[in-house]
């Protein structure tokens, strides 16, 4: 019996930590908030407008034309709608996205989704060789001085680490 009990214990708990979770994104004049997120494979990201018309293209970058080169590429139709769109990820990676709309992508309205392959918290244990890809302050925008203050770490490996440096 208490074989079993722990049996059960143990696979619920399992299936709590794989849960699917469901994030939310707002979209406005030329922002997205937040405009950096890390999720886990399996997690699915709405985007809610707050205002005006927009989309996201995970495709090629408005500014640059160039392919943004995610590990899947996708691009919803621009609409006034509150919903925008619902996306299910299911490849691990780095995505970078944009509004295609106008000029939005060139006033700012760009950001970036981390997909993890694994739970922050166990991919933690996992791998604790990380290289810092780059660093974003707490409004998400990217930094080069981060010697001072709150500052987010996002590593080649996918992971994110947010610190706060209190001594130079």
């Amino acid at each position: 019996m208490k074989n079993f009990i722990s049996i059960l214990l143990l696979f619920l708990l399992t299936h709590s930590l794989a849960a699917q979770t469901s994030h939310s994104i707002n979209a406005g004049d030329y922002y997205y908030t937040p405009n950096v997120l890390t999720i886990n494979v399996g997690d699915d990201v709405s985007w809610v407008n707050d205002g005006g018309f927009h989309n996201v293209n995970f495709d090629v970058n408005t500014i640059t034309g160039s392919s943004f080169a995610n590990p899947e590429a996708f691009e919803s139709t621009p609409t006034n709608n509150v919903a925008i769109y619902t996306h299910v990820f299911t490849i691990a990676g780095t995505y970078e996205y944009d509004c295609s709309v106008g000029s939005h992508a060139a006033n700012g309205m760009v950001g970036t989704i981390i997909v993890n392959s694994a739970p922050a918290y166990i991919a933690n244990f996992a791998n604790t060789d990380k290289s810092k890809f780059r660093t974003f302050n707490m409004l998400g925008h990217e930094t080069f001085n981060s010697n001072f203050g709150p500052v987010i770490y996002r590593y080649a490996d996918g992971t994110v680490e947010k610190k706060i440096i209190i001594i130079r």
